[in-house]
């Protein structure tokens, strides 16, 4: 019997890595005074700028050489734009150079330990040796310090191309030419396995099963071109107009930004894990630990629009607590205002199965 459960047991690797879909940050307009959201920390100096996005993933277990698709979420961000002074390169154009600095939360579900930072948890299943099922509970947090989430950052830079002016020698004129480049984002999530069932069997564990560490990930959203992103004349309204239809018309999987989205990909490491205990006093965690843990775990995140409120005495908060599902916030965005980010990503396809 007791070599029979850890067989059951050792056929955990398929459950993890399910659980790394996470939120990216971006930008927009804002108020420093949010203290009716609690479990936020202070605004960085600078940032001013609130914003909401959904976002949804898949990741790879290569363990368990199976894939996993993640729930819609939301976050929560906070943001400060910047531009460089007009440079002239010595073709008769002119460049300018712009970036964002962004901060996210998850905002987490009803019944998390804290308002912030939790995703929901998941319930994982796979089929250990084609026929032994496998189900577990997985939550995956932001790190915290003095009881708050650690923010999610992350910055985009990009240089816009101008004519020069003909009315104004040395100034920018049209613009031609958008140049975003790659969006890095460095961090490690906290994982958590609340419950394990194999074969129907709840193996009970006590709630403390977690990596030793958090998870380190990279992820790395697309750099990208965008040519005529301005029409004669120069209008600022115009330009809006065309790269909102270029945003909305391109895969999102070939660009990021924090107004439209996109897609990040990288990987996740999973650490050794601990107090994998059960009930009955076993310890799993060395188990767990040869079971699932290790690098290079494949994961891909996708970001919705910008979903904002405009209007009323929110006017530039971050999101509400509660609110973590796209699905919850669609009667706070403002009316006109991107709905995407609202109603969530499109789901990813599940890749070919490797043969590996």
């Amino acid at each position: 019997m007791r070599r029979r459960q850890h067989i059951r047991r050792g056929l955990l690797a398929a459950v993890l890595v399910a659980a790394v879909a996470f939120a990216a940050p971006s930008s927009s307009a804002a108020d420093d005074d949010y203290e009716w959201y609690p479990g936020l920390p202070d605004a960085p100096p600078g940032f001013a700028s609130w914003g909401a996005s959904s976002m949804g993933g898949i990741s790879y277990a290569k363990r368990a050489k199976q894939w996993f698709r993640a729930p819609d979420g939301m976050s929560t961000w906070l943001a400060n734009v910047f531009s460089g002074d007009p440079v002239a390169v010595g073709d008769g154009s002119l460049t300018r150079s712009y970036g964002a600095n962004g901060v996210a939360y998850i905002v987490s579900p009803d019944g998390a330990p804290a308002n912030y930072g939790y995703m929901a948890p998941m319930t994982v299943r796979s089929v250990g040796f084609g026929l032994m099922p496998v189900e577990a509970t997985v939550q995956v947090s932001q790190r915290r310090e003095n009881g708050l989430p650690i923010p999610l950052q992350s910055k985009l830079t990009g240089t816009d191309h101008y004519a020069e002016s003909p009315w104004a020698p040395g100034k920018p004129g049209e613009k031609f030419k958008q140049v975003a480049q790659e969006t890095v984002v460095d961090d490690a999530f906290n994982i958590q396995i609340l419950t394990v069932r194999v074969d129907g069997v709840d193996l009970g564990l006590t709630g403390e099963c977690r990596t030793q560490t958090p998870a380190p990930f990279r992820l790395v959203g697309p750099g990208y071109t965008i040519d005529d992103p301005g029409q004669p004349p120069h209008d600022p309204a115009v330009d809006k107009d065309y790269l909102t239809e270029w945003y909305r018309t391109h895969d999102p999987s070939t660009y990021f930004h924090p107004l439209w989205g996109g897609e990040l990909s990288g990987t996740m490491t999973i650490p050794p894990f601990t107090g994998c205990t059960t009930q009955a006093g076993d310890d799993l965690s060395a188990l767990m630990t040869l079971s699932v843990s290790g690098p290079d775990n494949p994961v891909s995140a996708r970001i919705g629009w910008i979903c904002t409120k405009e209007t009323g005495a929110d006017r530039g908060g971050p999101l509400a607590p509660g609110m973590s599902a796209p699905k919850l916030t669609q009667a706070w965005k403002a009316e006109g205002s991107p709905v995407e980010g609202c109603y969530g990503t499109k789901k990813f396809a599940y890749p070919d199965r490797a043969d590996d």
